[in-house]
């Protein structure tokens, strides 16, 4: 199994997390993806940009892990913007209607703006 470091970058500014997800994402990922983020919100992120921009493939799983970590953001507060998706991934992110649970953005500035209050 591969370490959740190969797939996903983090880093921080304030209270928003900005993590990037690289290549494939599939099902082995979910609960170790579920406790990152986790470990996150517990040292004080309350908010998270994701970005697909470098993403092949998002499994089901992975989609749903996102959904549990949202319920768990906006227990405190905070919530999880998107961007960066495109072909497959956001092929998905259409039919699966998260355009409708996450707001979205073309790109990581564009979402970190959004979030202090200037975009």
């Amino acid at each position: 199994m591969r370490n959740i470091g190969e797939v996903v970058k983090f880093r921080r500014d304030g209270d928003i997390g900005i993590v990037r997800f690289i290549g494939e994402l599939d099902t082995a990922m979910r609960e170790p993806l579920i406790v990152f983020f986790d470990d996150k919100l517990a040292d004080g992120v309350r908010y998270f940009v994701i970005d697909f921009s470098e993403a092949t493939y998002i499994s089901s799983a992975i989609w749903g892990a996102l959904i549990t970590v949202l319920k768990h953001a906006r227990e405190i507060g905070g919530d999880i913007i998107t961007c960066g998706l495109k072909d497959k991934t956001l092929k998905i992110y259409k039919i699966m209607a998260f355009d409708k649970v996450f707001k979205t953005y073309s790109d990581v500035y564009e979402a970190i703006k959004s979030l202090k209050g200037e975009g």
